[in-house]
């Protein structure tokens, strides 16, 4: 794919990501989400979905992984490399990610017989250097809240207990003095406060002159003025001077974590983009499991049977999805998929397009583990209206843009896959047919994979007569007038359009007219595919109850050879009771 291809966009591959990115546990874990490199090649993609089902597996066990939560402290790391001094808290964060680091090189030492894929991706974390004295370090210091521990050094532990002891002592004498009658007509409120770091108590602005003290601020009423007493000046100007003490040995410990940060500044980097690899392979198991999806056999050649296939924005989203079969092997190229509108032939578009992003991706697919996805390292889909305003382009030129590009490119056979929704519309049908079957008898010499919606009798026909080409198609239920979104594989299906408008009440003078205006061939094509489908669901249902009365068939014999074995069990205990009777009585 190139950059101007909008095929994610179309086939909703943002909204995929966007679930995916709600399972990781960090940021930067998001961020390995949401930039999601695709693998290049079939190796590539079987080692990625190796470490998915590798996590899945730890992450169902009893001793499950470590939850990936960390900060991302790149900003932290570049300013300390470049000699900045950290805060509290950034070094505290750098203390979290060296935790986790820890905490996941011991877990994987553990299970390392059972993750060698993980294994690989974590060689980083589980052969790089020894980091455990430095976070020891970080632990020593900084509180899980951020703040430094006073216990950090010994000259930090004395000047904070000095500190601490300088201010208890102007506690008490401030304590003495408000409860003395010498104060008791002066204070506004019977407390202390502080402004800029002095100790101040609340005097009345009319008792001001009658005690002497520095004023460092008013109420905003301007009826107090708070006021450092005489007597405390020289207890403050100590405690400034200690505090001043404490904040030079803090900085100077913030300076000396912040320059050992910046030593191993490159390792701590590599080792944060690991564990958030790590987080992103545990949101693609995690996402997994929500979807019920399996590891699927991964090829080269182009080969996709997809056994139950559903949906995966579908499964999140709705309690039942109906699940297909889809089919394109070594035989065939091209998939013509027909069938009425809202029958769900766009899904099935979508299902193939998302699962060779999925897979590529690393992810894993909902569908039967028996299934088998070809990597396609080129992938294009064309799906709804392709009209380009900003171009001036019409829906058709946009289509036909897209198809010379397509054509023009150099494809290896099985390398690209193709998904077409209604090829060569808004302009003359004959043509358009015409064109449209000429198109895909070139994709299919050039070695593409490629399926195709359409209402184009010739494509069913093309389909249905030429090597390489298999029709499918959608039900619907002409009846109830709702799809079965069953896909049916090597039937072409109607569009039954009069048929429909029927149901919904149209004129029948109008339906009369219509069928007027078909050809003759047309109607009976139509009336075959029809009928085609009905003996479609029609088998369908028979196989459904031959395999039910099989089951049951079967179920009844073995119940009924159990009953058997009862039975001679039975007998036989019932004759060596005869037995041991009989010899009792000859005994005697």
């Amino acid at each position: 794919m190139t950059e101007a291809d909008q095929t994610p966009q179309v086939l909703e591959w943002d909204k995929l990501l966007e679930l995916l990115a709600a399972q990781t546990r960090s940021t930067r874990g998001e961020a390995c989400v949401r930039s999601c490199a695709l693998a290049a090649d079939v190796a590539d993609a079987r080692r990625w979905q190796q470490e998915t089902v590798e996590m899945t597996v730890l992450q169902d066990s009893a001793d499950p992984m470590p939850t990936l939560s960390f900060p991302d402290v790149e900003e932290a790391l570049k300013r300390a490399g470049k000699g900045a001094v950290l805060e509290c808290h950034e070094l505290r964060d750098q203390a979290l990610v060296l935790a986790v680091w820890e905490e996941v090189q011991r877990y994987l030492g553990r299970h390392a017989p059972n993750a060698p894929a993980l294994g690989s991706v974590a060689a980083a974390l589980l052969s790089g250097p020894d980091l455990r004295k430095l976070k020891h370090t970080l632990d020593a210091s900084i509180d899980p809240d951020g703040s430094i521990r006073d216990s950090a050094t010994p000259e930090l532990r004395r000047l904070t207990h000095h500190a601490n002891d300088l201010k208890q002592q102007i506690r008490d004498q401030l304590e003495h003095m408000l409860r003395s009658s010498r104060y008791a007509d002066l204070l506004q409120e019977q407390y202390f406060a502080q402004r800029e770091g002095r100790y101040v108590v609340p005097i009345k602005i009319d008792m001001q002159r009658r005690v002497a003290g520095i004023v460092h601020d008013v109420s905003s009423s301007g009826a107090t003025v708070f006021l450092e007493l005489r007597e405390l000046v020289d207890l403050n100007n100590a405690i400034k001077v200690a505090d001043r003490e404490v904040d030079r040995e803090v900085l100077r410990i913030l300076r000396d974590l912040s320059s050992r940060i910046a030593e191993q500044a490159d390792v701590i980097l590599m080792g944060m983009e690991t564990l958030a690899h790590l987080d992103a392979i545990a949101a693609r198991a995690a996402l997994g499991r929500q979807l019920r999806a399996h590891p699927v056999t991964l090829n080269g050649e182009g080969r996709v049977r997809l056994k139950q296939a559903r949906h995966p924005l579908l499964v999140l989203s709705k309690q039942q999805v109906v699940a297909n079969d889809i089919l394109l092997d070594d035989q065939v190229h091209v998939l013509v998929l027909s069938g009425p509108n809202t029958g769900g032939k766009t899904v099935t578009l979508k299902i193939v397009g998302l699962f060779a992003l999925m897979v590529r991706a690393g992810m894993l697919l909902p569908c039967e583990p028996e299934s088998e996805m070809a990597v396609f390292p080129e992938l294009f889909a064309d799906i709804g209206d392709a009209q380009d305003l900003a171009r001036d382009l019409s829906s058709f030129s946009a289509h036909m843009t897209h198809m010379v590009r397509l054509l023009k490119g150099e494809h290896g056979a099985g390398r690209a896959l193709i998904l077409l929704d209604e090829p060569v519309t808004s302009t003359d049908p004959s043509e358009g047919a015409a064109l449209a079957e000429a198109l895909l008898c070139r994709f299919a010499d050039m070695g593409m994979k490629v399926i195709v919606t359409t209402h184009y009798r010739s494509l069913k026909a093309l389909a249905q007569t030429t090597p390489g080409f298999a029709n499918a198609s959608v039900g619907f239920d002409l009846e109830t007038l709702t799809p079965t979104y069953r896909l049916s594989m090597g039937v072409p299906g109607g569009s039954s359009a009069i048929e429909i408008a029927g149901r919904l009440g149209m004129d029948s003078a109008v339906l009369d007219a219509a069928r007027q205006k078909l050809h003759t061939d047309d109607r009976r094509v139509e009336r075959l595919l029809v009928d085609l489908q009905a003996k479609q669901r029609q088998l369908t249902a028979d196989l459904a109850q031959a395999v039910q009365a099989r089951t049951e068939a079967e179920a009844a014999a073995e119940e009924a050879k159990a009953r058997l074995a009862k039975l001679e069990a039975t007998e036989q205990e019932q004759r060596k009771g005869i037995k041991k009777k009989l010899q009792e009585q000859f005994s005697r």
